[in-house]
């Protein structure tokens, strides 16, 4: 057991040390955190089997009661954060994505309860609620998996002086920059007299359909007005309409300005952000890490599970092979039980 935990983290270090921006990394620390949580079922007193080889009374009671008491809890909290969210940011669906996250866990935590303690005999009931099971369970081994890992990433130091500091925009009001772009910018700044004002700042961003002026030229006005920094160290990308756009963009940018000459960088988006962009600063062959600039608590969730859905769509190929697998798995068990 301890060999097969080794292995686990040793490849979990390789991936790490070889290449922080890669989603494979997220898998591999929550196999890890699966086989911790496995083996301490197996080896807490209360699940151990008695004399007769039968599981612990109490230990059934722990382990089928504290799913859905969790569930519940888990519902209610997200819920909660979606009500504030919703009264601080307005109505609008993208506020909702954690409400509807809670919603399905409500459903599990009922369907659980059907058909576990009113002790449904019909095994189709049994075979469907393993299926949703399997699908629920994949779905929230992988957010987990990218939560810590993400929270990972962002803690993790930058080693290297930058030559150049990409801030990705994030969308304006009118003209005027949002308290959530201009935590990046400010961040950026933080960044830009840490390594003694010797690097380039790269503001990223086009103009969005209900915009007055382009994201990138609001930013130099608000690195400018506010920071006062000079016009000459602030390099315009004012192309881009995502962050995958951001991060090839401002590489030509990079690579025009330095004119052959060798360069590092480091991007600044909102914490929440710094993975998802990473891998797209990696699919772009741009040679950047992450810095998250701090963002108000409430919002830090529903936009997390935005950023999930988003890298879930960025390796779709990948998690439908997963879903169709796991299909096929329950199919062979109706064909046989049904």
């Amino acid at each position: 057991m301890l060999l097969t935990l080794t292995l686990f983290i040793t490849l979990f270090i390789v991936l790490y040390l070889t290449e922080k921006r890669r989603f494979l990394n997220a898998v591999a620390l929550g196999l890890i955190g699966i086989y911790l949580i496995r083996a301490f079922i197996m080896h807490y007193p209360l699940l151990l089997p008695n004399d007769q080889g039968i599981i612990s009374e109490m230990g059934i009671f722990i382990i089928l009661g504290s799913f859905p008491s969790i569930m519940f809890i888990l519902s209610i909290a997200m819920f909660f954060n979606s009500k504030v969210l919703l009264e601080k940011e307005g109505h609008k669906v993208r506020n909702l994505m954690l409400a509807i996250l809670g919603l399905s866990f409500v459903i599990m935590m009922i369907w659980y309860v059907f058909v576990i303690f009113i002790q449904i005999e019909n095994i189709l009931w049994h075979i469907l609620f393993f299926y949703a099971f399997l699908v629920f369970g994949y779905t929230m081994f992988l957010y987990t998996s990218v939560l810590a890992y993400a929270i990972l990433y962002h803690f993790t130091p930058i080693r290297y002086e930058p030559n150049y500091i990409i801030v990705l925009g994030s969308g304006l009001i009118g003209d005027k920059v949002p308290p959530l772009l201009a935590s990046r910018l400010d961040e950026a700044v933080k960044q830009y007299k840490k390594y003694g004002e010797r690097a380039y700042i790269i503001v990223s961003g086009g103009q969005g359909n209900d915009e007055k002026l382009t994201e990138a030229y609001a930013m130099k006005q608000y690195l400018i007005d506010v920071h006062h920094l000079p016009t000459d160290k602030i390099l315009l990308e004012d192309q881009s309409i995502n962050t995958e756009q951001n991060m090839v963009f401002s590489k030509k940018i990079m690579d025009h300005h330095a004119q052959g000459e060798k360069y590092r960088s480091l991007f600044v988006t909102n914490n929440f952000h710094v993975f998802r962009a990473s891998i797209y600063a990696k699919k772009a062959k741009l040679d950047a890490e992450g810095i998250g600039s701090k963002t108000a608590f409430y919002y830090v969730p529903n936009a997390f599970t935005r950023e999930f859905i988003g890298l879930l769509d960025m390796y779709k190929w990948a998690h439908i092979t997963v879903f169709l697998i796991i299909t096929l798995f329950v199919g062979l068990l109706l064909r046989a039980y049904v």
